[in-house]
């Protein structure tokens, strides 16, 4: 029952945090928006869920468990995933050209959709060894 609350609470949380977050964003255009607030957006659910990850990851250690990092996974998935959220927009269109399909990776959603992939990739990329 105690872990059903849990995911409640942090759930409900999580909305309450993506709101306070965004509320920042709501007004500006991306290429106005602060360095600590494209930092935010991708601290935010990468600690969010990082919490309820370690609880897992902890009960498996206790069992006597080990767990590694899939370096080859992080690599390969978290640094493109940090690349296109963390840049500033405009960075793939100077890059390329405003008809590249590159420099759809400057519209917010591609950032916002990066950051929760990169999110999924620091805590997916944990393997349990038997």
């Amino acid at each position: 029952m105690g872990r059903r609350v849990a995911v409640l609470v942090s759930s409900a949380l999580m909305v309450v945090g993506l709101a306070v977050v965004t509320s920042g964003f709501r007004d500006l255009p991306i290429d106005e928006r602060p360095e600590w607030m494209a930092w935010q957006m991708i601290l935010w659910p990468i600690v969010a869920l990082g919490l309820m990850e370690i609880g897992r990851l902890r009960r498996w250690t206790r069992r006597g468990v080990r767990i590694r990092a899939d370096r080859f996974r992080l690599l390969v998935h978290g640094l493109p995933a940090l690349v296109i959220a963390a840049f500033p927009g405009g960075v793939f269109t100077a890059w390329t050209s405003a008809g590249h399909l590159l420099a759809l990776l400057d519209f917010p959603t591609a950032k916002a959709m990066a950051a929760l992939w990169l999110t999924y990739t620091v805590w997916a990329s944990w393997e349990v060894q038997l």
